[in-house]
């Protein structure tokens, strides 16, 4: 009977032992969540922090494969890149990701021409500030809330999810535990969308090479699907877009666009 009372007594120490080493192990690993979304920042490659104050580019879409692609006869590619490669336009973007596009006013003989060039002008305008507010919300700045925020920071797994929002926007986004972002998730009023972004590492950071992006509005005629790619140079010692390619489908209508960034210049702090 002793024996028997002795083994659970020791038996009953050790399960006892076993919980508040357990308890012990778990208090003196705390999740810090203001230290983890630190570090996952600071993982970032950020125009920002490397000082950029402004830069501006020239860009030099690929007319030629534009027209191409829309079944024209080859007379009709050439007549037609003759004349869009007398636009010529430039973009400036500042530190804060506001990107301004500018072009000159090329002379046309009649007014159907002049109304197919203005076309030219508002979607290249609208495709390069609709590329660099997202690019710049991954590159000027880590596409994560401040530190001293409100957000929520969860384990799940092998990745984390941080949850937060962004004036009426719900946002969720995916990290693994190398803090490298495998989405981004926005739910607003006006559209949903979900963003994969592709990077490579830097000495200074993650840089954002490219992304997966799917962009729902109100209506299945707002829909985008986009894949993008791009190439960087160094500016300055500042990387900055060099080549672009977007494809995808809006509304159902395919697309294919590229465009170099040339003749850069860049200011810093």
């Amino acid at each position: 009977m002793r024996s028997r009372v002795s083994k659970l007594v020791l038996a009953c120490f050790c399960l006892g032992l076993f919980i508040a080493l357990s308890a012990g192990v778990v208090a003196a690993q705390p999740v810090d969540k203001k230290e983890i979304l630190k570090q996952a920042r600071q993982s970032y490659y950020s125009l920002k922090d490397q000082g950029l104050v402004e830069f501006q580019c020239a860009i030099v879409p690929n007319w030629r494969r534009l027209l191409t692609e829309q079944k024209l006869a080859a007379a009709d590619v050439d007549r037609g890149a003759v004349l869009l490669d007398k636009i010529h336009f430039s973009v400036s973007v500042s530190a804060s990701g506001e990107a301004k596009v500018t072009h000159n006013d090329v002379a046309v003989e009649n007014k159907q021409v002049a109304e197919g060039l203005s076309q030219v002008y508002t979607g290249m305008e609208q495709m390069t500030t609709g590329f660099f507010q997202t690019w710049s919300v991954f590159t000027i700045s880590p596409a994560l809330p401040e530190v001293g925020g409100d957000y929520q920071l969860e384990k799940t797994g092998t990745d984390y999810r941080l949850s937060y929002k962004d004036g009426t926007a719900d946002i969720v986004t995916l990290l693994d535990r190398d803090f490298v972002m495998s989405a981004l998730k926005t739910k607003a009023p006006e559209f949903d969308s979900t963003i994969k972004p592709q990077f490579k590492k830097l000495a200074q950071g993650l840089l954002m090479t490219g992304y997966q992006a799917t962009y729902a509005g109100k209506s299945p005629a707002d829909t985008t699907e986009l894949q993008v790619a791009i190439d960087y140079q160094a500016v300055d010692n500042l990387q900055l877009p060099q080549k672009l390619a977007l494809q995808g489908t809006y509304g159902g209508s395919p697309f294919h666009v590229e465009v170099t960034f040339s003749s850069c210049h860049a200011s810093r702090r």
